[in-house]
């Protein structure tokens, strides 16, 4: 603490002590009484007065701030493809086991997964999944009102899967169900829901539009299979081609193992075919060792050929144009049987001559029918658009798209039309 002289302070408290020694020592006259100089007063240390004790003298008490909870940043869900490793695996309405159960999902099934709720996994309907919204709120395929219910079947205590809103359009027809409701295709945003325990990942969501693709491919050579099958079955043994149905069973084995259900189709197919020609094959050698070959089977032949009609003999084309569409739409984004003939109008050629039949017993005969120019053999032709019988013996053009010849002498066509 600073020590502080006060000269002010002290001057007038010595004044007053020498006025009264003067007054007790007034006796004494000889005495010399010699008053000191205030220039010779000693200054005197005061202290300072010490501060008051103040609310600070009390210890502070500092409440310490609890260090801030870490923020946790949930991580987005990431869609993915899921595979069904289960059978009879239940997609159901809502994400709890008391909820309507929509379809059963077989082992392999794919689905876009694309949330989760719980101990459920929420799903993109499946393709081919419908949904019901009543008449009343629909105008010309406009929804007339907000919030309208589209439900899980054509009645008002079918589970609500979704809303449409105002002005929202809709492609639908009357539910044949129930006439008083539109079955339509589930809105966009609608989920399902699945168990997680009965799905494995096996990719990104785009995996399952590959593997749809891949599995449509193999569907339609299997399709294509069974439609040939049906054109060689109705021919004797002679006249049978199975190579290229062959082909396309063994096409499903080899290529597609990714799918083991089609795979067992494709093996059924195969051996289904492989013991019917067999068969044949066996009836075929032990007539011809009789020798009765020859004369019976071109007359059973010749019978057939004059038994059919001619719509009938068009029909029997229907498998191998669907065949030779379905290999077409695989590979054009799978357009329609329409544009397959718009594409090969694009790529026609004409031809002219005169049309006659061509009905020899003959194996992978190419055609029905035969241009000729002059007496001499010009194509080969069948049409399932055009009943080539009405232009037998007449000189036509012919607009015609190219076919396989399987190895005969002259070109094969497709008849589009006649010119």
């Amino acid at each position: 603490m600073s020590k502080r002289f006060s000269f002010v302070t002290i001057a007038p408290a010595l004044c007053l002590g020498l006025c009264l020694m003067s007054n007790v020592y007034g006796d004494a006259a000889n005495s010399e009484i010699v008053a000191p100089e205030i220039s010779a007063i000693e200054p005197v240390e005061i202290p300072e007065a010490p501060a008051a004790e103040s609310y600070s003298s009390v210890k502070e008490t500092f409440v310490q701030t609890p260090a801030p909870l870490p923020v946790v940043i949930e991580k987005p869900f990431s869609p993915f493809t899921g595979k069904v490793k289960g059978k009879k695996v239940r997609l159901r309405a809502n994400a709890d086991l008391e909820s309507r159960v929509i379809k059963e999902l077989s082992r392999n099934d794919l689905i876009v997964v694309c949330g989760e709720k719980g101990d459920f996994y929420a799903v993109e309907p499946p393709a081919g999944s419908k949904a019901y919204v009543f008449r009343s709120f629909i105008l010309d395929g406009v929804v007339v009102g907000n919030r309208v219910n589209v439900r899980l079947e054509p009645s008002l205590d079918a589970p609500i899967i979704g809303h449409l809103n105002n002005d929202d359009r809709i492609k639908g027809v009357v539910s044949s169900l129930n006439n008083k409701w539109y079955e339509i295709s589930p809105p966009a945003g609608t989920r399902f829901y699945v168990a997680k325990e009965f799905i494995t990942s096996i990719g990104g969501p785009e995996v399952k539009a590959h593997l749809d693709k891949r599995r449509n491919a193999a569907e339609q050579l299997l399709d294509a299979a069974n439609l040939l099958t049906q054109v060689e079955m109705k021919k004797s043994y002679r006249e049978m081609d199975i190579d290229r149905i062959k082909h396309n069973y063994q096409a499903v084995i080899n290529d597609y193992t990714d799918f083991p259900d089609l795979c067992d189709k494709a093996k059924e197919g195969f051996n289904a075919l492989q013991e019917e020609y067999t068969q044949r094959k066996i009836a075929y050698l032990e007539e011809r060792s009789e020798g009765k070959v020859a004369s019976e089977e071109e007359q059973a032949s010749a019978k057939v050929e004059m038994a059919l009609n001619p719509t009938d003999r068009m029909k029997l084309w229907e498998p191998v144009e669907e065949a030779l569409y379905l290999g077409w739409a695989t590979r054009n984004e799978e357009r329609s049987i329409d544009e397959f003939y718009a594409d090969q109008k694009q790529n026609s050629k004409t031809i002219t001559g005169i049309v006659e039949a061509y009905s020899a017993p003959v194996k992978r005969k190419p055609g029905d029918f035969i241009v000729k120019e002059k007496d001499l053999p010009l194509a080969y032709i069948y049409s399932t658009h055009v009943n080539l019988q009405d232009y037998v013996g007449k000189k036509v053009t012919l607009r015609v798209a190219p076919r396989a010849n399987n190895n005969f002498a002259f070109d094969a066509f497709f008849v589009l039309s006649v010119e």
